[in-house]
């Protein structure tokens, strides 16, 4: 059998965005597929019979990647199908299409004039629509075109990862009637809307009034859509509502206050009684689950429903050390349901206990189960010839006499007599977790020769609050842990070359990186991605520099710049001696170029070898959804330095 290759990258096919009928008795879902060729992606429809657990393909035009049931045996399709069906220059326009599951073509059904960001069913030819709103855009089209060549900010974030300027933009809720082609405004113009779900005609929506400065709470409210009445059942400025669901009479949030922890703090959960219109405290978080988060991966392809409301009770995903599962709350207990052991499950549907869902088991890739049992394998048939390197567990006890979570990828065909280089991985985040879902990156290293390993230190997700606290404490304690588990991982195999040892990590990783450079020369080589370099600088240029950075380094410029500075790996880039290579993205605005841009030049102006390779129209996520070619050349970019300096 031949290693995973860098290649495969390009050949992984992933599944997502799982979707239940009304009867019960079918599944949807989206397949993405790379196209190197073409470097892009395509996205097909795919329906699965709930008794036979056979699959089959709905569309093929490659440009099918949202769908709603309709009815029982209707899938509402948002495509592009036809030329007329683009919006041309300036223009607003998405369209539908009908598609009946037992055979025929798909039937143009209804247009909308905006830029449709989801669509929910409130009866038959009647729909909730949240549209993207820019008030900074003239309503005449005409008006537009002198618009194209400058951007307004007048707010913070004014732009954002992934989505571009966003100054002046808002996500409303509109209700479209079908039948009288009439779409109705909902919400207004200030007013975000994030999460929305439906029971009849109550619409149970999450979103923030606001201007100038997006703040970090939100509203929770019930609009009744016969009168359109509004009732508001968490009031704004009080706490981060993330989740929401119809649980019976009643609903059930996810909201934090973030009052002990900072706005990393976990979620609890808040049940508001509609009998007697008051909210309280439903469930305080004793299990420290990450509510809605999952084990991080470079092949896996999140969306779908991650917490879903029923009578008596509500499902959800968490993440709880490096395994996500679907779990249960009721009578104000919480109830493992669903997992795949060590794995990671990424969206669910279920009926009556019976559940399906995407997830990816150890070392594997994102596949469809239905209570347990693997339904649908998109990467079956590339997989069989694929030598993958197993994910062995080796935990250790840092100083502080805690448990960290780790593993190691031994090199191919692995020989105790030899001597091997070694890579250490640094996870982003920090808030976030490693698991034993196959990590393609680290799969390509061990396949040529290398020891790959990876950890959890502190900072990260899935341990609880105290252990994911960082705050004013980048650099220290993370660092500490990250520098004893690579003792660790030294101590248990003698093959792995001190001498040869690299590191590399993306966004917070990426800042561990830019801080190994100027704290230790133990590594003889680095590849820093997204990264940031300096806290100060950082605070003006990031969409969320305003948010986080004063959140984690408990400063901003004005009250205390020295703190900032002491914690960013700028301030230390004189001491740097190991060769670096700096990986942006020019649509990165979570980590904006510069702070790579001001590390490079640093280690150039103290002479350290280095290079730096930028992404055109790549934002933060270019190692998980960049378009294919450029997913490529990101690897190969690390793999020569690696192979340049370890070898």
């Amino acid at each position: 059998m031949k290693p995973i290759l860098l290649e495969d990258i390009a050949l992984f096919r992933n599944i997502s965005q799982l979707k239940m009928n009304p009867a019960h008795d079918h599944v949807s879902f989206t397949l993405t597929t790379p196209v190197r060729d073409e470097n892009l992606y395509h996205q097909d429809i795919y329906v699965t019979d709930c008794r036979t657990s056979r699959t089959t393909r709905m569309t093929g035009s490659g440009k099918d990647g949202f769908c709603l049931w309709d009815d029982d045996e209707t899938l509402l399709l948002m495509s592009e199908r036809s030329e007329a069906d683009k919006a041309k220059d300036f223009e607003e326009k998405t369209v539908f299409y009908r598609l009946n599951i037992h055979g025929g073509e798909a039937v143009k059904a209804f247009e909308i004039a905006r830029n449709v960001q989801d669509i929910k069913q409130v009866s038959p030819g009647r729909y909730a629509v949240k549209v993207l709103y820019d008030r900074n855009l003239p309503e005449k089209i005409e008006d537009r075109k002198d618009e194209v060549d400058y951007h307004i900010f007048d707010e913070l974030p004014f732009w954002g990862n992934g989505r571009g300027y966003v100054s002046g933009k808002r996500s409303l809720l509109f209700l479209y009637d079908e039948k009288k082609k009439e779409l109705k405004q909902l919400t207004e113009p200030d007013t975000d809307v994030g999460y929305f779900t439906l029971k009849g005609n109550q619409l149970l929506y999450i979103a923030s009034t606001w201007r100038d400065i997006l703040p970090q709470t939100a509203g929770l409210y019930l609009m009744n859509l016969e009168d359109e009445s509004i009732e508001c059942l968490m009031e704004e400025g009080k706490m981060n509502i993330t989740h929401c669901q119809f649980a019976g009479d009643d609903v059930i949030f996810t909201a934090t206050d973030m009052k002990k922890w900072g706005s990393g703090q976990l979620l609890d959960f808040w049940r508001y009684d509609r009998q007697t219109k008051t909210s309280r405290l439903y469930h305080a978080n004793k299990e420290e689950l990450a509510i809605g988060d999952t084990t991080m991966g470079d092949t896996l392809r999140p969306g779908g429903t991650t917490f879903f409301g029923k009578e008596d009770s509500v499902l959800f995903i968490a993440l709880h050390h490096y395994e996500t599962a679907v779990y249960a709350l009721q009578d104000d207990q919480v109830e493992k349901k669903v997992c795949l052991k060590d794995g990671a499950i990424l969206c669910f549907a279920e009926q009556d206990g019976d559940f399906w869902y995407i997830g990816a088991e150890v070392n594997a890739l994102n596949a469809l189960y239905h209570n347990g049992e693997k339904v649908f394998d998109p990467n079956g048939e590339l997989m069989k010839d694929r030598d993958v390197s197993q994910a062995e567990y080796i935990p250790f006890t840092n100083r502080n006499g805690q448990t960290v979570d780790g593993w190691v990828l031994k090199p191919k065909d692995y020989d105790e007599n030899r001597s091997y280089p070694g890579i250490l991985e640094i996870h982003g985040g920090p808030r976030a977790a490693y698991g034993m879902v196959l990590f393609h990156e680290m799969q390509i290293w061990a396949g040529m020769g290398y020891f790959v390993f990876f950890c959890n230190p502190r900072g990260s997700e899935g341990y609880g609050e105290a252990f994911a606290d960082l705050r004013g404490q980048y650099g220290k304690i993370d660092f500490e842990d990250l520098m004893d588990f690579t003792d660790h991982v030294l101590k248990l195999y003698p093959a792995l070359d001190p001498l040869r040892l690299g590191a590399a990590g993306g966004s917070y990783g990426g800042f561990m990186c830019n801080w190994i450079e100027g704290h230790t020369d133990r590594f003889a080589a680095i590849a820093s991605q997204r990264s940031v370099s300096n806290w100060v600088a950082d605070f003006g240029t990031s969409e969320i520099g305003f948010s986080f950075d004063r959140n984690e380094m408990g400063a901003d410029p004005w009250t205390d710049m020295e703190k900032m500075w002491e914690q960013s790996p700028l301030k230390y880039a004189d001491q740097g001696k190991t060769p670096i290579l700096f990986i942006h993205s020019l649509r990165d605005y979570n980590c904006f170029i510069d702070q790579g841009a001001q590390m490079f030049t640093a280690m150039k102006h103290f002479g350290v070898p280095s290079r730096m390779v930028v992404f055109e129209e790549e934002n933060h996520s270019l190692s998980r959804s960049g378009k294919p070619k450029h997913r490529i050349r990101r690897l190969q970019e690390m793999t020569d330095w690696f192979e340049k300096y370890l070898k």
